[in-house]
Parts: structure tokens; C-alpha cells; sequence
């Protein structure tokens, strides 16, 4: 799992194209950051965290800057809790849950490694509507029937619930996701598959900081998928898998993914997961919003849309 020199002076995370801040940390911290990662054989997993010496963690844990810590603790949280929850609704072995783009695609991911079945697909840009002609419908069509989404499979298993996940603001995007994989991939209306919002599926645990973070897209740069639009369905399978993805082009993409991942395989391995983002909060503070003044904006405009 080899990291190439990073030359960028500061540890910078970005929200938005041309509105980037400062993460804590220094290229000093990356150099050191990127020498430690490159000590996991492999790919970040589970396994080869866990295969790594005592020194090796204690200083990826050091050098890990408190944001990244957070980002992940927040999503063992979640990833915990909405488990818990499908798990409650539906039964622990009787769901499937497919999370649509990137919003919920890391959360997601640690589902899996926590035992669920979830596939992660990429798709994205569904706020607008559908177009009326959609090019390369087909290669996103045998895509999903690859991993397992097809109406075959679905309607072979009547009992069990397909769950299409997403972020929701006004529920758009994901009404929409539904109507295109019904309609457009699986010509079928199976009644065994659903949708359902993150906010809805986290319950009571579903409060600001979660609003805040998933409204300013905190979770899209750890995604496993990359960005993939209806009128780019041709780059259905490079953009299913982070390393052939768009997104996963830069060193510092790669180097900010492999961080989180090592931090949420840490702290699934401690069992301990924390509802805190202070410093996150802090500095979302300081660039946009205060939190509170920014989810009562969000809970006003949309109040009689949100999923």
C-alpha cells in the first residue's frame, strides 16, 4: 500500500471546489502520517491493522490529525447505530442494505465490516429528476446484476428487504434513485424493496451534529465509491471501486482515505464509539455557520419535505 511524496505544504481538506481550509497539521505531520502507512501490507483492513506492531499504531494514532479522529469515531457511531436499528426493524440477517453515492458510503462500509450485508453502488447527482434518455443504461444495468441487484434475486427472496439508503434533505434525490432502479434497471416494482433516509434510520441518534455533517458532505471524501452521474454510466465499474475512481487520483485523496480507515478499523477493534466532533464543530463553525443557526435554517426550509 505504497503512498507516493505528497507536496502539499499543509494537511488541506476541502468541502467545496474553490472553498478550502487549513487542516490541522503540517506537512511535517503528513511526512510522518505517510511513512507509517506504508507499513500496512496491503490494503487497509481490519486484518492488516491488526497485523501492525504496537509502535506502528501508537504513532498513526499520534499523528493522526483530531478532525480525521472524529470524522471516524462519528462513523463507528453511526455505522453502530443504524445497524442496530435495521437490525431491530427487520431482522438481523434479513436485510440488504444498498447505500446510494457517496453521503453514506463509508458509514456503510463499516456496516459490512460489521457484519451486515450492504453493497455500496455509486450514483450520483439525482436532485434534478431523471433525464428522458439515459446513455449507457445498459453497462450500469449489468453492473448492479454483478453484485447482486436484479430483479431475479430480489423477487427470489420476497422476505427479505432490499433498503435503498441515502442523505436526504428534501428526499429528491433519493425518490428519485428509486424510480431509476425500478423503473429504469429492474422494470419491476418488487415490493420487498424500499427506501428509507439516514436521518430517518438513525432514530433519536439522528440529532445537529449528524445534520451538520452530513448536510456540509463531512463523510463524501472516505468513500469507497467515487462520483458517477446518469449521463456517465460508461464509468459505472471504474467509479465503483475507490482506487480506478476519479476521486481517487490525488495522493492526498488516497492518503485521507487510508488515515480514516485506519482510525475506524482502531477504534472498532476498541468497541468504543463516540458521539463528540468538537474540533469538527469548531471549525465548521468558524468557516460557515454557527451549528445552531445553520440546522435551524435547514429544519425551516425543509420541515415539510425531509424524509
Amino acid at each position: 500500500m505504497k503512498i507516493s511524496k505528497i507536496n502539499n505544504s499543509n494537511y488541506i481538506y476541502h468541502n467545496r471546489k474553490n472553498d478550502k481550509q487549513a487542516f490541522e497539521g503540517s506537512r511535517n505531520y503528513i511526512h510522518i502520517g505517510r511513512t507509517y502507512l506504508n507499513k500496512i501490507d496491503g490494503e487497509v483492513t481490519p486484518q492488516t491493522v491488526e497485523g501492525l506492531s504496537m509502535q506502528t499504531k501508537i504513532m498513526l494514532r499520534l499523528f493522526t490529525p483530531k478532525r480525521i479522529k472524529e470524522l471516524a469515531q462519528m462513523n463507528c457511531y453511526a455505522a453502530d447505530k443504524l445497524k442496530k436499528n435495521l437490525d431491530g426493524l427487520f431482522g438481523k440477517d434479513n436485510y440488504t442494505m444498498i447505500a446510494i453515492g457517496r453521503s453514506v458510503a463509508s458509514i456503510a462500509e463499516t456496516m459490512k465490516y460489521m457484519g451486515s450485508d450492504v453493497k455500496i453502488i455509486p450514483l450520483s447527482g439525482l436532485s434534478f429528476g431523471i433525464p428522458k434518455k439515459i446513455p449507457d443504461k445498459n453497462v450500469y444495468k449489468d453492473y448492479l446484476d454483478l453484485i447482486g441487484i436484479n430483479s431475479e434475486t430480489i423477487n427470489r427472496n420476497k422476505e427479505r428487504k432490499y433498503i435503498l439508503l441515502d442523505f436526504t434533505c428534501t428526499g429528491d434525490s433519493l425518490k428519485n434513485a428509486e424510480y431509476f432502479i425500478k423503473n429504469e434497471i429492474l422494470e419491476s416494482n418488487p415490493v420487498n424493496l424500499i427506501s428509507m433516509s439516514v436521518n430517518q434510520a438513525l432514530g433519536n441518534d439522528y440529532d445537529s451534529k449528524f445534520a451538520l455533517l452530513f448536510s456540509l458532505c463531512r463523510f463524501k471524501e472516505f468513500s469507497p465509491v467515487g462520483k458517477l452521474s446518469l449521463y456517465n454510466l460508461k464509468r459505472s465499474y471504474e467509479q465503483a471501486y475507490f482506487k480506478s475512481s476519479t476521486e481517487s487520483q490525488s495522493n492526498m485523496a488516497n492518503y485521507l482515505r487510508n488515515l480514516f480507515l485506519f482510525n475506524v478499523f482502531d477504534i472498532l477493534k476498541k468497541g468504543n464509539f463516540d458521539n463528540s466532533c468538537q474540533k469538527e464543530i469548531k471549525v465548521l463553525t468558524k468557516h460557515y455557520f454557527s451549528p445552531k443557526v445553520l440546522i435551524k435554517l435547514f429544519l425551516e426550509k425543509y420541515k415539510d419535505d425531509c424524509v
